[in-house]
């Protein structure tokens, strides 16, 4: 599942929204993200995170990688 990290009147946060009409995902609003967290974008919207789930999840996802 994804997370989008959203803004008002951003093209590319809709453009986002559309590539994604079919799969699972989570927005939330900027205004509603820590400051820390808004720094990686560079002020570029969508900010886009892989929602891995929990400790299990993120287990398996990096033995599989490796």
């Amino acid at each position: 599942m994804l997370l989008l990290i959203t803004k008002p009147n951003c093209l590319n946060c809709a453009r986002a929204r559309i590539l994604l009409i079919n799969d699972q995902f989570i927005e939330i609003d900027k205004a509603f993200v820590s400051s820390s967290i808004l720094e990686l974008s560079n002020d570029e919207y969508p900010i886009v995170f892989n929602l891995l789930g929990n400790y299990d999840d993120l287990e398996k996802y990096i033995n599989h990688r490796n």
